[in-house]
């Protein structure tokens, strides 16, 4: 069931506080926010970081973690098992994240909004890295475009729609802590 707990912000490839509309919709709940970060080879598989992006990761999360004051919370395994274990654990409010595009992201991520689901945790996910939604920007016949020029022409340019607005920085956000 829904609880009382922290709202659990998942950082995946936004490892930033600035333009997150995951730790913005996060923020609006008035819950204490988790931020977390789970290294997820498991499920990578062949899509699994090499050492350069290892580099830049570590660089990444030592920032994000000075700027969350040390409160980041950094797990290492499956998210699809991790993540709705300790939104368990501390009887998470809610769980919010910035969608990916990759498929095997999309496949973990859906399972992982079942499993919380059905544990009546709200989740929420976010465009955080997009200007414009893949299903939002499609020819007359519903079908994506394949070529940029088309795409950029008659999608974006001519598109009711228009470019996701950016978040501000959350001036004031209550952390918790995971010991």
């Amino acid at each position: 069931m829904s609880g009382n707990g922290p709202a659990i912000v998942w950082f995946r490839q936004d490892l930033r506080l600035a333009d997150n509309p995951a730790l913005a919709a996060a923020v609006t709940t008035n819950a204490p926010i988790l931020p977390v970060y789970i290294l997820d080879d498991d499920n990578a598989g062949d899509w699994r970081m090499g050492a350069a992006s290892r580099w830049w990761l570590h660089r990444s999360l030592t920032s994000l973690n000075a700027s969350l004051d040390g409160a980041l919370h950094v797990l290492r395994g499956k998210a699809d098992e991790l993540l709705p274990e300790l939104a368990a654990s501390v009887d998470a409010s809610g769980v919010f994240w910035n969608r990916c595009y990759e498929p095997w992201r999309i496949a973990r991520d859906k399972h992982i909004k079942s499993v919380l689901a059905a544990d009546d945790r709200p989740v929420r996910s976010s465009n955080g890295s997009l200007l414009f939604e893949p299903a939002t920007v499609t020819k007359d016949d519903g079908t994506p475009y394949k070529v940029f020029t088309p795409f950029y022409r008659n999608g974006c340019l001519k598109g009711t729609a228009g470019p996701r607005a950016l978040v501000d920085t959350p001036r004031h956000c209550r952390l918790h802590r995971v010991d």
